[in-house]
This record gives C-alpha cells, sequence and structure tokens, in this order.
C-alpha cells in the first residue's frame, strides 16, 4: 500500500518549529509527504514550495486560515482537512514540532506491506521533551504520550487527544513500537513564548498566568517554580535522537 504523510504548518519559521526536520524524516519511509499550509506570512510556504522543486515526494495544500479564538476545533479540523488531500492509502499524521525517528523505520516498512484494503491503525509512542532534550514530561501530564497517527487515509483523526470522531482509528490500533519525538517545548525562547500565546488563543482565547510569570523570569523557563506542579517527576531519557532533528537540537542548545 502507499502511505502518505499529512503535516500542518503555519508560520513555522517565525515560531521555530522544526518543520524541515520533520518533512526529512518522513521523506524516507513515506510515498508522498503533503503539507497542509494555513497561509503562513513567514516564508514557511514559500520555502515548501522551493523544497517541492527538488523533492517529487513533496506537495502542497493550503488551508484557508480561519483565525480560531476560542474554538477547540480549530487543530482537528486543520488536521482532516489536510487529510483529505493525502495521495495514499493510509495517512501518516504528524506535527511540525516532531520528528520520526529512524530506528522506527522497518515498523513503518511492515506497515507499508500490507494490503491497501485491510483496516487497522497505528498508535505511537509521543516522547514529549521538557526542561531540555534529556528529559520527558510524565506520562498522563500536558500532552499525550500514546497517539494514533497511522490510519487508512478514509478515517478521522484526532491528533493527541480525545474526541469522539476518533473513535474509530482509537478502537483498531495496534502499537508497533514506532516513536515520534515531540520538540515543541525545546524551542528558542522567545519563539516559544510568541507560539503558546497565539495557540492558547485559538484554543482557548486567553493565556496562562504561570506562563506570563515564567516568561518574565531569566534562564530557563521550564525550571521555574509553579509553572507545572509536576517539574520533579520528570522522566530521563538516555537514548538517541533522531539523526534529522540533531543539528536543529544543537542550534538550540542541546548536546545531542
Amino acid at each position: 500500500m502507499r502511505i502518505g504523510a499529512n503535516i500542518p504548518t503555519r508560520n513555522c519559521i517565525d515560531l521555530d518549529y522544526p518543520f524541515r526536520e520533520c518533512i526529512a524524516s518522513l521523506l524516507p519511509v513515506c510515498d508522498v509527504v503533503s503539507v497542509c499550509d494555513g497561509q503562513s506570512t513567514d516564508g514557511t510556504q514559500e520555502a515548501i514550495r522551493e523544497w517541492m522543486t527538488r523533492e517529487p515526494k513533496l506537495s502542497l495544500c493550503v488551508y484557508e486560515w480561519p483565525d480560531p479564538k476560542g474554538k477547540p476545533d480549530f487543530y482537528v479540523n486543520w488536521i482532516n482537512y489536510g487529510r483529505q488531500h493525502v495521495q495514499a492509502d493510509f495517512q501518516f499524521q504528524m506535527d511540525a514540532d516532531e520528528v520520526l525517528s529512524e530506528l522506527s523505520y522497518p515498523y513503518v516498512e511492515w506497515v507499508k506491506k500490507k494490503e491497501a484494503t485491510d483496516r487497522f491503525s497505528v498508535c505511537m509512542n509521543r516522547l514529549n521533551f521538557w526542561r531540555d532534550h534529556r528529559h520527558l514530561i510524565p506520562h498522563g501530564q500536558c500532552c499525550g504520550h500514546e497517539v494514533v497517527r497511522i490510519a487508512p487515509v478514509n478515517l478521522w483523526l484526532a491528533s493527541d487527544g480525545y474526541d469522539p470522531r476518533g473513535e474509530e482509528a482509537a478502537g483498531m490500533a495496534l502499537k508497533l513500537g514506532i516513536d515520534i519525538y515531540h520538540y515543541g517545548f525545546l524551542r528558542r525562547r522567545e519563539a516559544f513564548f510568541k507560539k503558546e500565546k497565539l495557540l492558547q488563543g485559538y484554543f482557548f482565547d486567553t493565556y496562562d498566568a504561570r506562563l506570563e510569570r515564567a516568561e518574565k523570569e531569566s534562564g530557563n523557563w521550564m525550571e521555574s517554580a509553579g509553572v507545572t506542579g509536576w517539574e520533579n517527576q520528570l522522566l530521563d531519557f538516555t537514548g538517541p535522537h533522531p539523526v534529522a532533528a540533531r543539528a536543529w537540537l544543537n542550534e538550540r542548545g542541546y548536546d545531542a
């Protein structure tokens, strides 16, 4: 079967997303990589279009940006719009601040050997990094760590949260050992707070007072007291990072 990636992007250069690294990690194992750009204004869309001239697997669709305010459904609506433009039998949904480990490629290849008519999905391990590249958010806090991201392209997906529309895909999920690395909290400080203000506005039309306080402090904002309540429960990470992500991490001060 053919498997196609589905990646939403919007102003990824300005907001310091590892979107190039995300795409690069998927190209070796996906038949097509489809980017759904939300009308970026910072050169992200132009960078993807230029890349398309050199990479035949890469394609682009444009999502008319709704400028959401306090609308939690905006993100799943966006990724499922992108899903409809994936020219493949199965989709592999990734966020633009996630990178696929090359150690997981054999499992994706296993999926590609299945028949296009087979009905199953795949639940992945999502490693959510916090404080630095050697610590993870505790399971059950902040971000989903088991996420259904591969499924038939005609099935609705719910990203990393629960949504009743995603129950069919979640109910047929296999666990194959695929790891995706979520680096959203490790982006450059200024870009993180800029992104978070936008994102919380889109979802909730508000901004977390704890982050507002942390932004004013010097040093690593993720070590600020009272930001999470679980900062003393972080999980150690000692494994290798995806090859595609290492330069991005090094440029941000993490010795990967």
